[in-house]
């Protein structure tokens, strides 16, 4: 069943000093904005001054990320399925006026060897990782050709390197770049910039299924990242950044 329901809400609490950000009078959707890194690019944008819109599976996590920015729009979807995303991109386009940048920053992570990988584990990053790109990407594609917009792909150095017990998770990551790098050839005769941000180890829930310690300090941090992705969007027109890699200075974990 199609469970999607896309959710307004509050604009007008937004500090009013972000109205003259960089972005002041831009359209950024945000999938995955709920937490983790895709929350910390959502609150960059808001205090650039960009129109902020959300899209996360749970709405317990949109409502609460929706008050700690101070008002973003926000929609309830699982963009690794066809019709909610489509409809999605649809409401949003509507209530918005357009779109002029698209983050998808929606993932998960599994770290257990080969032969312990189940076909449930395989699946579910080829459809967090890797789906949910495709799929966000389609859908919101006639809303960027309208406004000659961007692509933000929030991937993984494991995106070029392979590490041990990752099997499902590099291979979705490898896939979601090389799909990246063709939209990037791609979409570049329609105006619209495609960029992929590659961070390292980076201080979210996802770095529990590591299943040892890690010390947070040693991670790259969320707001790491979301200052990469605002630097790929502050970018002049007439420039494409094409690929930051983002890694903790003191090496793998």
């Amino acid at each position: 069943m199609d469970t999607a329901s896309p959710q307004t809400g509050s604009l007008t609490s937004v500090e009013p000093q972000t109205a003259t950000g960089g972005l002041s009078g831009r359209v950024v959707a945000v999938v995955g904005g709920s937490r983790g890194i895709g929350f910390a690019v959502a609150r960059a944008c808001v205090r650039a001054g960009a129109t902020v819109a959300i899209i996360a599976r749970e709405a317990g996590r949109l409502r609460k990320a929706s008050h700690a920015l101070g008002g973003v729009l926000t929609f309830r979807a699982d963009v690794t399925q066809e019709m909610q995303t489509v409809r999605t991109f649809r409401v949003l386009g509507g209530q918005c006026g357009g779109l002029d940048a698209l983050v998808n920053s929606a993932g998960t992570f599994t770290y257990k060897p080969f032969e312990s990988t189940t076909a449930v584990d395989w699946n579910l990053n080829l459809k967090s990782n890797l789906t949910s790109v495709f799929m966000a990407t389609r859908a919101a594609l006639p809303l960027l050709i309208e406004s000659q917009g961007q692509v933000v792909n929030i991937l993984s150095i494991s995106s070029r390197h392979a590490f041990a017990q990752c099997s499902a998770y590099t291979a979705a990551k490898f896939g979601a770049l090389g799909l990246t790098r063709v939209l990037a050839e791609e979409l570049r005769p329609k105006g619209i910039r495609v960029s992929a941000v590659l961070p390292g180890a980076t201080n979210t829930r996802l770095v529990k299924a590591f299943g040892f310690p890690i010390e947070p300090e040693r991670l790259v941090q969320p707001e790491d990242v979301a200052q990469a992705v605002l630097t790929v969007l502050l970018a002049p027109r007439h420039t494409t950044v094409a690929e930051i890699v983002v890694t903790p200075s003191g090496g793998s974990v």
